[in-house]
């Protein structure tokens, strides 16, 4: 399994963490999502390696911003 940390800007309740998990899970491979609530630390674990660019496209149109922890 791959895993990859990274930090989620734009959350402000908890109908934005849904939103997030449901764009995130239509990415091909990925197993579970783990989100710290709305501070937006994330980790996600995948079959695959997942970059960080996939992520920022599957958020297109949302608001939602990623970066490296």
């Amino acid at each position: 399994m791959n895993k990859i940390k990274f930090k989620i800007t734009g959350l402000t309740c908890g109908a934005c963490l849904r939103l997030f998990k449901i764009k995130i899970g239509k990415i091909g491979g990925i197993k579970e999502i783990h989100i710290s609530n709305l501070d937006g630390d994330t980790e996600i674990t995948a079959e695959r390696k997942i970059t960080l660019d996939e992520i920022q496209t599957a958020l297109s149109g949302t608001g939602y911003k990623i970066a490296n922890i």
